[in-house]
């Protein structure tokens, strides 16, 4: 038996190793020569039939009539434990739809619209822990729906307490005029939650007040955390362990605090390890808009626009520190959470990119390792087979630390030293050997570490004279590359006063290269920009006064091969945008229209909107990469100014005033992006202006096009007419149109004509 597919079944589902069965011997027999221990499952069946005189007929009811049953009673000492205390478990557990995950959702959500007493909250969950890990050990779940179980578990005992507490603390003292919210953070905030973990919270309220002249909204909001708190620990933690140690000041900061004294104390004193760990940070319970304005206000610290150079050279020294003062020698290689290719490695890989990308890709900006590893492939910052590595050996890593906890519900990462231990943990994923799992288990956690060394030495560290070309895939040809940027091309002669402002330059140069994604290549178009440009000196001294400008041609380089190419082809673009409008702020279409209305003389109209339109793409692009607009805004201006490139083309064309251009599909919903076609159609009586349009916006010259244009949204498609009158329209709508066509029709938006 191999490999990740024990450890995967819907992304993490088990394998189960089984040896046949005798023909003629006892039930009992049978089915124990059938399971990973033969020995221990006949002395489990022989315990359970002491309480349960019908044991062959219940245990025929469960997976695999029993075999799955005994294997996690065999695998997990304290879920048997449960059952002999309560042996009502075997018949709950061995029901036909307890075991179905959406029962268990179910369940949860009516648990969660009750009231119990905690007592009764405690003994839920523990149930349902049970459920969970006997689903996970069977093969019945995979990993990501067996960490969303726990996490709703979780949460759900955090709402249960929370509200509870409140109405206790609200009937005593009164109610603030000021909410407050429980922020989830680590697993429980990126819903991968494991069944021995302690969950990390964070409190905080809104509004300072008073309840009344000495009772402060503080003393009120300190007092419901105690309680939450407090209602955890009772009996031994039994409910969930409570972490606090990443609030503000850790265990030496106050409890809870207000939004502003939060907000201010991450702009003036956060640390790296905390802008890591808020990206996990999730509103779990209480005031919904309070957890809404907490992550907006936190949004530019967890996710900067620009990045230290120390933040990659931070993070690897946190790794080295927990690897030093946490684990000994022989720990390294067994702990597969902190260890050598560990669990927090792939983590550490993970967040990083985030911090480092997030603020230009909102879609990166997620909290579940699996979904953030995904986003990291689609927009290729990583190449998809790291990716695929990576998540192969995370939901690996993540399946051998569940069966480590399932054991006896403790919260260890250790794998066990003995051979039988270690031999039981095996068959768990699916394994016929100790060896089989050491191997399995070796060569996912030296593919992470490799992954983890690789990007850690390619980012880390200040960018000196003697380091700099660390982080260049092709170190030699970036030195060549970057010669040539001092000395020119071998035909042309650089001044001394050129050289010496290059020589500034390069360290900024550099310092922005080391914080992308493929330095090489954005060196590369860099070079030729500098080329294209003209007069080197001019534009060395121009980068040195304005340093955002450098950043936007390296982001630019990085970003986007055809962009980049225009931006070398037309190197005066980038000035005119650096000195004209603001890139902080959205252009509307009306602004589009007036700007092209000032047509220079030198040039037709029809060849000043390409060029216009190539420099306000290449515009919005730049506030995309800065970071400095949302998807919404974008699209937005891209359609703003296809409004104003439609209007002034019809403008300009005999005849085509006389048209009705209508937008459909993303231009009327006004949702554009680089490189969409416009859909329209024409509603009027003549065909020849709607014609002379189409090619002025479709042609390609050497300033490109306006826009692609595409009309087969209009009726009968191709084959229709190219403009139909109003009447036209009605009648046709009125009987032939599909289904489709008449749902095309939302989006449609009057751009201009009479």
């Amino acid at each position: 038996m191999s490999g990740t597919g024990g450890a995967e079944a819907s992304e993490g589902g088990t394998g189960r190793a089984a040896t046949g069965g005798g023909g003629n011997l006892p039930w009992t027999e049978r089915l124990s020569v059938q399971c990973w221990n033969p020995v221990l499952a006949g002395e489990i069946l022989a315990r359970l039939a002491e309480f349960s005189p019908d044991l062959e007929s219940v245990l025929r009811r469960s997976p695999r009539e029993g075999v799955d049953l005994l294997n996690f009673l065999c695998f997990s000492p304290v879920s048997f434990e449960k059952i002999h205390r309560s042996p009502d478990l075997l018949l709950w557990l061995t029901a036909p739809d307890v075991l179905d995950f959406k029962k268990g959702e179910r369940q949860g959500r009516d648990r969660e619209g009750s009231d119990p007493d905690f007592e009764s909250l405690r003994a839920w969950k523990s149930q349902e822990l049970l459920r969970v890990a006997f689903r996970e050990i069977s093969g019945l779940s995979g990993f990501i729906e067996t960490t969303r179980d726990i996490t709703e578990i979780a949460e759900r005992c955090v709402r249960q307490v929370y509200r509870t507490s409140l109405a206790t603390l609200s009937n005593r003292w009164g109610s603030p005029q000021s909410g407050f919210g429980v922020l989830g953070m680590g697993k429980l905030g990126g819903r991968e939650l494991n069944y021995s973990s302690d969950i990390d919270l964070i409190f905080l309220y809104g509004e300072e007040g008073f309840i009344n002249p000495r009772f402060s909204y503080h003393e009120f909001f300190t007092r419901l955390a105690e309680k939450i708190v407090s209602e955890f620990a009772e009996r031994g933690n039994a409910l969930f362990r409570i972490d606090l140690r990443l609030r503000p000041e850790g265990s030496s900061g106050p409890l809870v605090r207000g939004l502003a004294s939060t907000e201010n104390y991450y702009a003036g004193y956060g640390e790296t390890w905390e802008r890591m760990a808020l990206i996990k940070a999730r509103g779990i319970a209480g005031d919904q808009e309070l957890l809404y304005e907490f992550e907006h206000r936190l949004q530019p610290f967890i996710f900067p626009k620009a990045v230290s150079d120390e933040l990659v050279t931070e993070i690897s020294a946190l790794k080295e520190r927990i690897e030093r003062d946490l684990l000994d020698a022989d720990d390294l290689y067994r702990n597969v959470k902190l260890g050598f290719g560990g669990i927090r490695e792939v983590e550490f890989i993970v967040q990083t990119l985030q911090v480092l990308h997030g603020a230009r890709h909102a879609f990166l900006q997620e909290r579940n390792t699996l979904e953030a590893l995904s986003a990291l492939a689609e927009l290729e910052i990583m190449p998809r087979k790291e990716v695929d590595a990576l998540r192969s050996a995370y939901v690996f890593l993540r399946a051998v630390e569940h069966r480590l906890q399932i054991v006896r519900e403790h919260q260890t990462h250790t794998l066990p030293a003995k051979s039988e231990d270690r031999l039981l943990l095996a068959k768990s994923m699916g394994l016929d050997s100790v060896e089989a799992f050491d191997q399995q288990y070796g060569e996912q956690t030296f593919t992470v570490r490799v992954i983890f060394d690789r990007l850690l030495q390619r980012r880390s560290g200040e960018v000196t004279e003697k380091h700099a070309r660390e982080f260049f895939s092709q170190p030699a040809e970036a030195n060549k590359t970057l010669e040539r940027l001092e000395g020119g091309p071998s035909d042309m002669h650089v001044s001394a006063r050129t050289r010496r402002l290059y020589a500034k330059l390069e360290p900024e140069l550099l310092r922005w290269l080391a914080r992308i994604a493929d330095p090489d290549a954005a060196l590369s178009r860099f070079v030729r920009f500098v080329d294209n440009y003209g007069i080197r000196g001019l534009l060395f001294e121009t980068l040195l006064a304005n340093p955002r400008l450098l950043e936007l041609l390296v982001r630019l380089f990085d970003a986007s091969a055809a962009f980049s190419e225009l931006a070398i082809r037309r190197p005066e673009l980038i000035e005119e945008i650096a000195r004209g409008r603001a890139l902080d702020l959205t252009t509307s279409a009306a602004d589009y229209m007036a700007a092209l209305q000032a047509n220079p003389e030198h040039l037709a109209p029809l060849e000043w909107v390409r060029s216009f339109r190539e420099s306000e793409v290449l515009r919005i692009l730049l506030r995309d990469i800065l970071g400095v607009a949302s998807l919404g805004e974008l699209q937005a201006e891209m359609t703003n100014l296809a409004d104003a490139c439609v209007r002034f083309c019809q403008g300009n064309i005999p005849g085509a005033d006389r048209l009705t251009i209508v937008a459909l599909g993303k231009f009327g919903g006004q949702e554009l992006l680089y490189g969409a076609d416009l859909d329209v159609v024409f509603i009027g009586e003549e065909p020849g202006p709607a014609g002379q349009w189409i090619a002025a916006l479709s042609a390609t010259t050497n300033a490109s096009r306006v826009f692609p244009i595409d009309t087969r949204l209009r009726p009968e498609g191709d084959h229709g007419m190219l403009v139909i009158t109003f009447s036209g329209y009605e009648s046709y709508f009125n009987g032939r149109a599909q289904t489709w066509e008449h749902q095309a029709l939302t989006k449609a938006r009057v751009i201009s004509g009479p």
